[in-house]
């Protein structure tokens, strides 16, 4: 693999991309605007854990990427970033179409 990673991209997955159920999330978000999910639905939507979903949700509302309304089971996250973060998103997505790129990622998430 001889590709160059563009260093906002390293930025990104460094601060979000932490496994692979974030960046599951971090997709899904991307392609669905506007979702409102509870950590059940979002488990059932990417057929992943939902012990797997609750961490990497935790993790992502802490860093400011997801908003959570309610509290418990009833808890609801939503993506709904400000203009930059959304850009980094799109840049993120966008790149994942670089089979190099999603190896990339793949590895940096297994090495954390």
């Amino acid at each position: 693999m001889n590709i160059t990673i563009d260093e906002n991209l390293k930025l990104f997955v460094g601060r979000y991309v932490d496994s692979l159920a974030s960046w599951a999330i971090i997709v899904f978000y991307h392609q669905n605007p506007g979702v409102r999910d509870r950590i059940t639905d979002l488990a059932t939507h990417l057929g992943r854990r939902e012990s797997d979903i609750e961490i990497a949700v935790t993790e992502l509302t802490e860093k400011g990427f997801l908003l959570k309304e309610d509290e418990g089971v009833e808890a609801v996250y939503i993506y709904d970033p400000e203009s930059i973060l959304h850009q980094q998103v799109e840049e993120f997505v966008n790149a994942l179409d670089v089979r190099d790129v999603r190896l990339w990622v793949l590895s940096a998430v297994l090495d954390k």
